[in-house]
């Protein structure tokens, strides 16, 4: 804030740079800080002024005094500090700044702020006040106060980004999907919709829709009433009999009954029923063109292809056009296949009524008397009465045969919808990130298992450092990475627990695990024997912002293993790789199998310089198995091993140094001679060193002395360096490549080699006492925050 300008500076710009600052401090999320000199008059302060303005009721304004240690002597600000002089809702926070002098004498930050801490709490009159006072305080003051209000907003920003990807994803669903980009995909596309189109009609036909029930009141109505509306008056008149009757005879009139004479006057009759059927099937088209229009306006996915919309329309509409045509032709073939042929039972009922009662006089010599027409005339009715009845049921049946069976276009959409599309797509993909980042800042019940946020440092990271957002980083500092580590192989647990309590979507609890690290779950590793998730791959995401000096520091990959799960799903089959373990045949086993096809396949990806292997008890006898195959290749990949399993007595455990020591030299002895008999025995040079394929790789373990299942790797290790400086390397060395349980098959005959031992490792030991077991072999201890760790190196 400036209160005139300066020459060269523009008339406005005092007016300006107030409304530059009101830009920002009006927005209610901005904090303010209303920074004022201690050697000024605090109600002539520019920064009060405005701070009240716009933030009345001080929700948002901190005050901070500056330049307290250059007031005037005899004068100090406490009554500003302890806010009798000008109140505001939160104390006012002193601070000392480097000098003009100290910049140019580049005194650091470090420097600084260590004599910001001495001043207050040397001067007598802020000694007092000094645990509130310097800019530390004000940044943790800040920091907490932004993690408040940030909680306090998360639940309607949630909320409206949850509501906002639900519309968006509802217009995208009303847009349809995106057009495939091979001819092989579009033409899929277009069958499936056809295929959608064709279901939709018929179901209107077979009743699951309207429209079928109108094509069969026409069969079962329209159709009887047109033919019971038929008139014969002027076919069966007494002189058209007459006529028929006398014309049919010719010169030789008929001696029992005018058979010629029927014929006639039945096929004029019949003639009369092409009318109706042909009505029949007019009406019908009308209903199927009908349902066809209503099927491609039910047909979501056709709206999405206008041109295919028509194409499917036309292509419908000619079938149906062909499709009547081929109907009138059969149901007039009905009709003229009644009338080209008579039923013959008809006629022998004929000389029947005669012989009953009838006159054949009549047929000679009195034939053409009304009476005689009459009967000529109903029999010719009662005959026609019949055919009607039969083609009542088979003129339908002509016309459903008919129906037109499958339809096909090409796609064409329009470039409006797929714009609109596109731009939906990418407003979706922004709200989504934005919501799973929401998700792993709001999941702060697993936060606090992580860090330690209330406490000034989680052994390697400060406070000011998760304000930054530096926590998020993959560091160079070793309990950041093995915490990093242990989280994504919790990871692998929490997946497989999601899967055994079908937990699924905003449910899932695994997440979070590797989220709040931004990995991203690339794929599951799934056991091929109980289904159950074993492994894991994640793909390192950073921020745009991640420091790039240390981007090259840190894995594009992770591949993670988890151990022994004691539920009932997973117990089986993990206990019996277990089994495999101590029996030194994991590698025969189709975990291993799957296991190390992921890790080739990545190192065939990206290298091996840009993947961590991870893996916790089983999962970290798995992970040592894939690095030391790998390193004998010469593939060295960064491992961290967390209570990788030891197969041998738990000698460790044993209190008195002596009888330890004692123990192990005698093993190491007993060991190395039966390597050199076995070796004799089965002539191999003693010269080959199994060990230096791979001595160059160097896996991280840590191990807990209270956990008997891995603890006897310190003793593996320091007892080799002992061995080395009594002069008994060569001894060792022996020792230290075989184990007693392999060399006992190799005595057999039976070639085992001893999964577990490895050349060199940077041992890390948890020396924290640990309250039982569980805890001691747990995954959890190593991201917990003050463990008294111990590291040593050990090369071969």
């Amino acid at each position: 804030m400036i209160l005139e300008n300066t020459e060269g500076q523009p008339d406005s710009i005092v007016q300006d740079i107030e409304n530059m600052v009101r830009s920002y401090i009006e927005k209610p999320n901005c904090i303010i800080l209303a920074i004022s000199p201690a050697n000024q008059d605090l109600a002539t302060s520019d920064a009060i002024k405005i701070s009240r303005e716009v933030d009345p009721t001080g929700e948002r304004t901190f005050g901070v005094l500056t330049k307290i240690d250059l007031m005037d002597k005899g004068t100090d600000a406490v009554e500003m500090l302890e806010g009798r002089a000008f109140r505001l809702k939160y104390p006012w926070i002193g601070v000392v700044n480097r000098s003009q002098a100290d910049i140019n004498k580049n005194v650091d930050m470090i420097a600084a702020r260590r004599r910001e801490r001495e001043y207050f709490s040397s001067t007598p009159e802020y000694k007092h006040l000094a645990h509130r006072m310097g800019s530390e305080y004000l940044a943790k003051v800040l920091s907490k106060h932004l993690e408040a209000v940030i909680k306090s907003k998360i639940p309607g920003i949630q909320s409206l980004i949850s509501k906002t990807i639900a519309e968006l994803e509802a217009e995208l669903s009303r847009l349809g999907k995106p057009i495939a980009a091979d001819d092989g995909g579009k033409l899929y596309a277009i069958m499936e919709i056809c295929r959608s189109f064709d279901q939709i009609f018929k179901e209107h036909l077979d009743g699951v829709r309207p429209g079928g029930d109108r094509i069969y009141n026409v069969f079962d109505n329209q159709l009887p009433a047109a033919l019971k509306r038929l008139q014969f008056d002027k076919q069966l008149s007494m002189e058209n009999i007459k006529k028929l009757i006398t014309e049919a005879d010719g010169y030789q009139p008929h001696l029992i009954a005018p058979e010629q004479g029927y014929r006639r006057l039945i096929e004029s009759s019949l003639i009369t029923i092409k009318g109706p059927a042909e009505a029949a099937v007019d009406a019908v088209h009308s209903l199927l063109k009908d349902l066809v229009h209503k099927s491609i306006s039910e047909t979501l996915d056709l709206k999405q292809y206008p041109s295919l919309r028509a194409e499917v329309g036309n292509a419908a509409i000619d079938s149906l056009e062909k499709m009547r045509d081929e109907s009138k032709k059969a149901t007039l073939q009905l009709v003229d296949m009644e009338c080209g042929y008579l039923t013959v039972d008809f006629f022998r009922k004929l000389p029947q009524d005669i012989d009953k009662g009838g006159n054949p006089t009549h047929s000679i010599f009195d034939r053409y008397n009304d009476s005689y027409l009459r009967r000529i005339g109903s029999n010719v009715l009662s005959y026609v009465g019949m055919v009607c009845a039969t083609l009542r049921h088979l003129i339908p049946k002509s016309i459903v045969h008919c129906q037109p069976k499958r339809l096909s276009s090409l796609l064409n959409e329009d470039p409006a919808v797929m714009e609109r599309r596109s731009a939906l797509r990418k407003r979706l993909e922004l709200y989504r990130s934005a919501q799973a980042e929401i998700d792993s800042v709001a999941w702060s019940k697993y936060r606090i298992n992580l860090i330690s946020i209330h406490s000034l440092q989680f052994g390697f990271l400060t406070v000011t450092d998760a304000i930054q957002g530096d926590f998020y980083y993959i560091r160079d500092n070793p309990n950041h990475r093995k915490s990093v580590a242990a989280s994504l192989v919790q990871g692998v647990y929490v997946l497989e627990k999601d899967r055994q309590e079908r937990r699924e979507g905003t449910d899932a609890l695994a997440s979070p695990w590797w989220v709040f690290f931004n990995f991203q779950l690339l794929h599951k590793l799934v056991d091929d024997v109980d289904s159950s998730i074993f492994g894991a791959i994640y793909e390192f995401k950073p921020p745009s912002t991640y420091c790039n000096d240390t981007l090259h520091r840190s894995p594009s990959y992770v591949i993670a293993f988890r151990g022994t799960i004691t539920k009932a799903d997973s117990v089986s089959r993990d206990i019996e790789l277990d089994m495999h373990f101590v029996r030194n045949g994991l590698h025969q086993t189709s975990r291993y199998e799957i296991a190390i096809q992921a890790v080739r396949n990545m190192i065939a990806t990206v290298g091996d310089s840009g993947i961590w292997l991870a893996g916790h008890s089983l999962g970290s006898a798995v992970s040592l198995l894939c690095g030391k195959t790998m390193a004998k290749s010469g593939n060295f990949i960064e491992s961290f091993l967390f209570n990788p399993p030891y197969v041998s007595a738990p000698i460790e455990r044993i209190k008195d140094k002596k009888v330890k020591h004692g123990l192990r030299i005698a093993g190491s002895v007993i060991t190395a001679g039966l390597t050199l008999a076995v070796k004799a025995k089965q002539k191999k040079s003693l010269s080959s060193d199994p060990f230096a394929a791979f001595s160059a790789w160097v896996p991280c373990l840590f191990v807990n002395p209270s956990d008997h299942i891995c603890s006897e790797y310190i003793g593996y290790f320091e007892h080799r360096k002992k061995m080395e400086e009594i002069g008994a390397g060569s001894i060792e060395r022996l020792a230290t490549q075989n184990s007693l349980g392999c060399l006992l098959m190799g005595a057999f005959g039976k070639e085992s080699e001893p999964l577990h031992l490895i050349p060199s490792a940077s041992v890390t030991v948890n020396l924290t006492p640990s309250r039982d077991f569980k805890e001691a072999h747990g995954i959890h201890q190593w991201w917990k925050p003050h463990l008294h760790l111990q590291s040593k190196l050990y090369k071969y």
